[in-house]
């Protein structure tokens, strides 16, 4: 079983020579795209097809709010995490409580959120509106409100972008970030609010004061050793098709660095034929190298219950009616 990848898929539907490729490669998570939602019909039939194949992996979408909502032909626009924060804790339990029923409805049982990077005035993600607050404390306190409401469904979260993408200048979709010396105060929220049940997400990002000047933290063993040494649910490394990544290799060997570094699951999100190519590679650096097979094992286990607890059933005048209530707290900002 490669539990350690999660993968995307090509469309709406799941034709027989996908089907085939996915019940051989046995994926630990599928993740879903705005290019994989038609109505919602359509969306509930795939995503019990996917959760049915041989390997029962999670279904995960990125439904943060704002420009990130994957669900929005369907329920229509969401607030942004940052507008959800100016209009208080409520306002943020709404949208992620919105975000929740939305998921479970569809039988999605991962929300990629919430975001746990700090704003900074120059920072590209603040800029994007998809932070909680400008401080540490602002943003462990909502990120906190966020994940009650989630999980409150049933559905489990993703702390992003590990150890905190708000200094950073660029869009590491394109290019490397460097953080400066605050990388490592603002990773304390990530630490805050770890428990077994929520994954972290890792960055694509240079982090030297956290003891790589090298490596980006989702292919550094001291960064990722961090998170290692602390109790949390599986450390999943950013997809790995980004452009921050372009010096570090083929995909499938930047799978290899990355579980090697000590992450339990790598994304693949859009490549499509690069899925067979990273698990061919995986499975060949674990033959020789028996280290990585032993973490590959642990992270089965890591991996196995994550994204797949019991969700409440949720009726789809519901899901419009947390929608409408998560835009109406938050004044309807972006």
């Amino acid at each position: 079983m490669s539990a350690y990848l999660a993968c995307g898929v090509v469309g709406k539907t799941l034709d027989a020579a996908e089907r085939a490729l996915l019940e051989r490669l046995r994926p630990g998570g599928v993740v879903l795209f705005a290019r994989n939602v038609g109505d919602r019909e359509q969306l509930r039939a795939l995503t019990a097809e996917l959760g049915a194949l041989p390997s029962r992996p999670y279904v995960g979408i990125d439904l943060e709010g704002g420009r990130v909502n994957r669900l929005q032909p369907l329920i229509g626009p969401l607030p942004s995490a940052a507008a959800a924060a100016r209009a208080g804790l409520a306002a943020v339990r709404a949208l992620a409580e919105a975000a929740g029923a939305a998921c479970t409805h569809f039988g999605i049982g991962v929300d990629f959120a919430p975001v746990l990077d700090v704003a900074r005035p120059d920072g590209w993600l603040g800029g994007e509106a998809r932070c909680l607050g400008a401080t540490a404390d602002d943003v462990r306190i909502g990120g906190a409100a966020y994940l009650d409401g989630l999980e409150s469904l049933g559905v489990a979260g993703c702390l992003k972008h590990y150890p905190g993408l708000g200094s950073g200048t660029v869009d590491s979709h394109l290019e490397l970030p460097l953080l400066d010396e605050g990388a490592e105060a603002e990773s304390s929220v990530f630490h805050a609010l770890m428990s077994p049940g929520r994954a972290v997400m890792v960055a694509h990002a240079l982090a030297p004061s956290l003891g790589e000047a090298a490596a980006p933290a989702s292919l550094s063993g001291a960064v990722v050793g961090r998170l290692r040494r602390r109790v949390c649910g599986p450390v999943i490394a950013d997809d790995l098709e980004m452009g921050a990544l372009s010096e570090f290799g083929s995909i499938p060997e930047r799978a290899a660095a990355a579980l090697m570094a000590g992450c339990d699951q790598v994304l693949v999100c859009n490549a499509m034929d690069a899925r067979a190519e990273v698990v061919a590679h995986v499975e060949t650096s674990a033959r020789r190298d028996p280290a990585l097979a032993a973490s590959l094992r642990a992270s089965r286990e890591r991996v196995a219950s994550y994204g797949r607890g019991e969700r409440a059933a949720m009726g789809w005048e519901k899901v419009l009616e947390l929608a409408e209530r998560a835009r109406s707290l938050a004044g309807g900002g972006a």
